[in-house]
């Protein structure tokens, strides 16, 4: 066999392997809902903030728990468990909106194992808390 034949195989195995690891680490986006259909199955809700719900945290108890809540793409409310080692996320009360990955538990609880926000954008004419913070600093 010739060395370009060789090499050949190998880059077709790679691409192959990395397309696999794509396709099957990728998570359906979907609502509280449809999440309580599948407990225990990994999904992704996108949704805002729930500024009418208190926000728990207690640093002394489990730093790594911080308890909110998000309303879904639907309009419904729930609790989301967030548990993280970085503790309670910065800028949490004034995202825009919020990504959370995680699974309804035996509980019935959403825990999520990983967020991501979007925060308001110095770019708008809104003025925001983190906008005047960023400003201060440049």
């Amino acid at each position: 066999m010739k060395k370009s034949h060789i090499i050949l195989i190998v880059l077709i195995a790679a691409v192959s392997a990395i397309l696999i690891s794509t396709f099957t680490s990728s998570v359906d986006s979907s609502t509280f809902s449809e999440a309580r259909q599948k407990p225990g199955e990994k999904v992704k809700i996108t949704g805002t903030f729930d500024k009418t719900a208190a926000v728990e945290y207690d640093a002394l108890k489990d730093a790594s728990l911080t308890v909110f809540s998000v309303i879904d793409s639907k309009g419904e409310s729930h609790r989301v468990y967030l548990h993280d080692k970085a503790g309670k996320p910065l800028g949490l009360d004034y995202s825009e909106s919020i990504t959370i990955e995680g699974k309804i538990g035996d509980d019935g609880n959403f825990h999520a194992s990983n967020l991501l926000m979007k925060c308001p954008s110095k770019y708008n004419d809104q003025n925001h808390t983190l906008d005047t913070a960023a400003s201060v600093s440049n």
